[in-house]
């Protein structure tokens, strides 16, 4: 069976969209932190067949590194194409997020979010018939909250269906998350996805726009319990003509 794929024509709607969200930590896994195992990450990634990916926590060229292209590295394991969204210049390089995805976007933009602590970016990938928001959000519930305002902000631009995927570092019942429901519907399970080994707490989240034209076909978070610290979270969506 084929896997799915976007149409050469935009005008036209793929059957299926398959969107996966991950916390690599540059593939230091449970099991081997002082180990940037990327090419399992990979293997992780290129198992579920998504479409696209969000991702966070990615090195690009930095001393800590050893001057590693994590995302370059992780398109190259999986045949996919990657964008990269700089939060912050950290060590001669760049720490931030990224997204992959079967063919390059139209175009690709950042939004900063505001966060005293440490820089945070909203990653913007506009495809044919969809949006891809990626993000990774701070620990302190304020900036959270700030940065809840510009994306739902951002998501006015659109009139395509938007999907926001990424670490929220929020349970689904802190105030933040509870202000995203006004704009957008949770499509992912609520099932805890950190730590990895054994998961308790539920902070990677994936959302469609409530406007979004979709059927939810499959949701759940992936069984890998090593090769990050966060557990990788799948959503499969039939996107409905309009």
């Amino acid at each position: 069976m084929q896997n799915s794929s976007f149409c050469r024509d935009t005008a036209a709607v793929p059957e299926t969209l398959r969107i996966l969200t991950y916390n690599v930590r540059n593939g230091q896994g449970l099991d081997a932190p002082e180990i940037m195992d990327v090419a399992r990450i990979g293997r992780v990634i290129a198992a579920q067949q998504p479409d696209v990916v969000a991702l966070q926590e990615l090195d690009r060229k930095t001393r800590r590194s050893a001057e590693r292209d994590i995302l370059r590295e992780l398109a190259e394991a999986t045949g996919m194409t990657g964008t990269y969204g700089q939060a912050i210049a950290y060590q001669d390089g760049a720490y931030g997020i990224g997204v992959l995805s079967r063919r390059p976007p139209l175009r690709a933009y950042q939004r900063a979010l505001p966060c005293p602590q440490e820089a945070r970016t909203l990653l913007v990938c506009e495809f044919g018939t969809f949006v891809l928001f990626c993000t990774h959000l701070s620990l302190n519930p304020g900036s959270r909250m700030a940065a809840v305002e510009i994306i739902n902000a951002e998501l006015e631009a659109f009139t395509k269906p938007v999907f926001l995927a990424g670490d929220f570092n929020a349970a689904p019942d802190a105030g933040d998350l509870r202000a995203l429901q006004g704009a957008w519907r949770r499509i992912s399970p609520l099932e805890p996805t950190f730590p990895a080994d054994r998961p308790e707490i539920m902070i990677d989240h994936i959302f469609a726009a409530h406007d979004a034209q979709i059927e939810v076909i499959e949701t759940r978070v992936i069984d890998e319990p090593a090769a990050s610290d966060h557990r990788p979270v799948l959503a499969v969506v039939r996107l409905v003509a309009g």
